[in-house]
């Protein structure tokens, strides 16, 4: 089940890009190895992540989107525990990157955990907030340069927020932006 839900959720010709722009938006492009370290953790925040919106999705995908492998699926057990094992490696993986990183990867959890249990409709703020792991992805993947070059990546973190935002906006239609915005033409 695994492997069908992350062909069809996390496709890597998709995610591998957002993964390796997330990280060169974090650590910058001087190094090869660092940028191919960073852009692998952030694959996996990515990938933990998008199984989170899974789940809290699943009520609603069952009658939008009823052939998703997860819907489809007796019991969601395989992907709440591969959630699970992203979870702790990313949580070690922000702690190898120093207290800020981790202070941000927790306050995303709780943020988003709470909004996934008091949301009953999408509004454009939700959306907006469950966007705004992008950027805190970079700000996770940036550790210490945060410190050292702030303008270095919270301008990249911005251009990642308005590029999520831009691009949830267009991809999906029934987005409260999307309406904001008068639909796609």
């Amino acid at each position: 089940m695994i492997d069908a839900y992350l062909r069809e959720r996390f496709p890597l010709p998709i995610f591998g890009p957002v993964a390796l722009v997330v990280a060169g938006c974090a650590v910058g492009t001087a190094s090869l190895v660092h940028l191919a370290t960073a852009a692998i953790s952030a694959a996996l925040l990515l990938a933990q992540f998008r199984i989170w919106d899974d789940l809290a999705d699943r009520q609603r995908d069952s009658t939008m989107h009823p052939n998703r492998v997860l819907v489809a699926s007796r019991t969601p057990g395989p992907v709440v525990g591969l959630g699970i094992a992203l979870l702790a490696v990313n949580v070690a993986m922000a702690t190898q990157r120093g207290a800020l990183p981790l202070a941000f990867l927790g306050i995303l959890h709780a943020s988003l955990g709470c909004y996934y249990l008091l949301r009953d409709r999408r509004t454009v703020l939700g959306d907006q907030l469950l966007l705004s792991k992008y950027p805190v992805f970079v700000l996770i993947l940036a550790g210490e340069r945060l410190l050292s070059a702030p303008a270095a990546v919270l301008l990249p973190a911005a251009a990642v927020y308005a590029a999520a935002s831009a691009y949830e906006a267009w991809h999906d239609p029934v987005s409260p932006l999307a309406q904001l915005l008068g639909g796609r033409s």
